[in-house]
């Protein structure tokens, strides 16, 4: 893929996911105030919104105030964050965070899988909805990126 300017940044039409600590990771890298820029992430049982909360990330992001979102900068165009409700280290973005064209990060509730039990952190990979999670991060992260 061939970079092209954007916004002040280098847009490299990269897409990926992250799971658990992973998902941290990617969205401290686009949001530092040298970011990664990523136009699709996929976060899988994330704690980004909660470290946010508890302990500011820092880079380009503002403090989380309870009545005021936190903007995320360009560098981060498209987040889908995977969360099952026992998985008690996953936490739903829309509740913090706003994108750049201020819509919500998409949070897409995975369906408990009773074969889990309590322990539903690693049943993510066994959700039929992670596949296509997956493919459409790919996908639409590579949309309107020249080829060549």
């Amino acid at each position: 893929m061939r970079s092209i300017r954007t916004s002040g940044g280098v847009w490299n039409g990269r897409c990926g996911w992250g799971h658990s600590l992973g998902g941290v990771i990617a969205v401290d890298m686009a949001t530092a105030d040298q970011p990664l820029w990523i136009s699709s992430l996929l976060t899988i049982g994330s704690q980004a919104p909660l470290f946010h909360v508890c302990d500011p990330r820092g880079g380009r992001l503002r403090p989380y105030q309870p009545d005021q979102l936190v903007q995320l900068p360009a560098s981060l165009a498209r987040w889908p964050n995977l969360w099952e409700p026992l998985d008690v280290l996953a936490f739903i973005a829309a509740g913090v965070f706003r994108l750049p064209d201020q819509s919500s990060p998409h949070d897409v509730a995975v369906p408990h899988l009773t074969s889990s039990g309590l322990w539903t952190h690693s049943a993510y990979w066994k959700s039929t909805d992670l596949p296509e999670q997956i493919r459409s991060t790919m996908t639409r992260g590579r949309r309107g990126v020249p080829s060549g």
